[in-house]
């Protein structure tokens, strides 16, 4: 593939940091030097000398004097080296990439640590997009996402989405305005698809194998870069995992973002990002400039543990986060067929943290949660936010059923449809004094 057409104004402009290449000329070097380069603080002053950590089964976690040395100096833009190894070896283990190690340098599989999927996003996007320029997203997405985009000055193209994941024939008809044959117009098409395969937020929906299979292939057909989302990867309530994006990607198309947020915890602000060296390389080059690199003490706490565990004990983890939320998830279910049977319609997901739920006696959420959750004491978000037109009336709700504990989240959806009886009652009620 040529990347080269796929890069932004901004991206081909782009150098290495300039300050980063010494920082890197010392790393690679086997003399031993007297390092007069960096802006680092003295090892003597540093404040942190050791921590202990206490985990939830029981056994501890120790940081010695020399990771707390490490934890608070400057470190590679791309992430710690044992950190970035183990990470590159979950992506291999979990979706054996086609283009790992593949002799073509611009193609080979690359994967840099960063503050989690949003920042991952943002470093993606910068280098795939202009301001003007077109991307496909689905009706409904994360709004912190969108907001960034719309930052950016850049031309939404909804795509419709299914209980099973995008809809395959509008993203098709939307396509097909675009024809290879006529360049000035073909030069002009979307060629950025992002999606959220696992969970969507907030939809819920988990894009079905037989759809990856089809949406890969538009992006051939159509030669799109694909950013794909997958922060509910490992929440996919289901003994095996659908195989992801990344792991059919014979061309090196496909940009891959995951984090620790959804199952180690989103104060770590942590993930890491994956696809085509040419296409990571540049996107690591915005990581730079915004931030040097993603924290190094998140990442050497992370690594501590992850190597505690090792692969294998990560791994049963990160299933038994899966199994905790799956039956969360089966509980909020057994709780909405009891309190809001005729009030509301909603989608059981197969993955994530979220229903999505349509009420069917009220137009606009935002107004209904203003006017009705502080008094009802309880909180949800409203389904506008996640549109890409936020003013215009939404009956959608979206419903965390993570956070709470089954009481709690029994006692939320309950005092939910009380507040739409009685939003259904006051409706009523002005209707007939209006007549």
């Amino acid at each position: 593939m040529d990347y080269t057409e796929f890069f932004s104004r901004r991206a081909k402009l782009s150098r290495p940091s300039p300050i980063r290449r010494y920082a890197k000329m010392v790393r690679d070097s086997t003399t031993p030097l007297v390092n007069m380069a960096p802006g680092y603080t003295s090892d003597e002053r540093s404040h942190f000398v050791g921590a202990k950590f206490e985990l939830r089964d029981g056994s501890s976690l120790e940081l010695d004097k020399e990771d707390m040395r490490i934890a608070q100096q400057y470190n590679n833009s791309d992430g710690i080296v044992p950190l970035r190894e183990f990470l590159t070896d979950v992506t291999v283990k979990l979706h054996n990439p086609p283009n790992f190690g593949d002799p073509n340098e611009e193609k080979a599989l690359r994967v840099i640590v960063t503050g989690g999927n949003l920042h991952a996003l943002g470093i993606a996007t910068a280098t795939l997009l202009n301001e003007g320029d077109k991307c496909l997203l689905p009706e409904y997405g994360y709004s912190s996402f969108m907001g960034q985009l719309k930052l950016m000055n850049v031309d939404f193209l909804s795509y419709r989405v299914e209980s099973d994941g995008p809809s395959i024939e509008h993203l098709e008809e939307t396509l097909s305005r675009w024809n290879p044959e006529d360049k000035e117009n073909w030069d002009k098409r979307p060629k950025v698809l992002t999606i959220v395969p696992n969970g969507g937020n907030p939809t819920g929906e988990t894009t079905s194998l037989e759809k990856r299979h089809k949406i890969y292939a538009l992006a051939r057909k159509y030669n799109l870069i694909i950013i794909e989302d997958d922060a509910y990867y490992f929440l996919q309530f289901s003994e095996s995992r659908i195989p992801s994006l990344l792991s059919m990607d014979t061309d090196g198309r496909v940009v891959r973002c995951d984090t620790f947020s959804k199952f180690m915890g989103p104060g770590f602000r942590a993930g890491w990002l994956s696809g085509p060296n040419a296409l990571v390389t540049k996107m690591l080059f915005e990581l730079q400039y915004m931030m040097q690199h993603a924290s190094v003490l998140t990442q050497v706490t992370l690594n501590k543990l992850l190597r505690q565990w090792g692969m294998e004990e990560f791994l049963r983890n990160a299933n038994d986060q899966r199994d905790f939320y799956w039956k969360r998830r089966d509980f909020a279910q057994q709780s909405a067929e009891k309190h809001l049977k005729g009030l509301a319609t909603w989608t059981v997901p197969q993955a994530g943290m979220f229903l999505w739920i349509k009420a069917t006696v009220i137009d606009d959420g935002e107004k209904f949660l203003t006017d009705h959750a502080i008094k009802n004491r309880f909180m949800m978000t409203p389904g506008s936010i996640f549109a890409h037109d936020h003013q215009a009336p939404c009956p959608y709700l979206r419903l965390a059923f993570t956070p709470c504990t089954e009481d709690k989240l029994d006692e939320g959806i309950k005092a939910l449809a009380t507040a739409l009886r009685t939003a259904l009652r006051e409706a009523a009620d002005e209707k007939q004094v209006k007549t």
